[in-house]
């Protein structure tokens, strides 16, 4: 396959198009990721309220955490006792599923 070595100017504005999308698109999300950081701390202590919620929210945050950042979360004040083998557990079961969807079967209607 033989690439262009030279763009016109029309290829180079439809590139420089598409470039701004991917950052408008990068910037969308950093923004929706760091309005989510502003809002865990008081999501957590209203959470707190209720004692089986806060629970399974950590089990589930800390069991798709990385093992450094479920380390780090172990240290919350607001992280409930006790629920290291409830993490385990779902952390392990989580390993057990498979990743990779496979293709649904071909339906022969012909």
């Amino acid at each position: 396959m033989d690439l262009p070595t030279s763009f016109s100017s029309t290829q180079l504005r439809a590139l420089g198009v598409i470039a701004d999308i991917g950052k408008t698109q990068a910037e969308d999300t950093a923004k929706i990721l760091e309005a989510f950081a502003a809002t865990l701390p008081a999501f957590l202590k209203a959470a707190n309220e209720d004692e089986a919620f806060v629970r399974k929210v950590f089990v589930l945050i800390e069991a798709v955490a990385k093992a450094g950042d479920a380390k780090k979360m172990r240290r919350h004040p607001l992280r409930p006792d006790g629920i290291d083998p409830e993490v385990e557990k779902l952390r392990e079961a989580r390993k057990a599923k498979p990743k990779v969807k496979q293709k649904p079967e071909p339906n022969p209607e012909a």
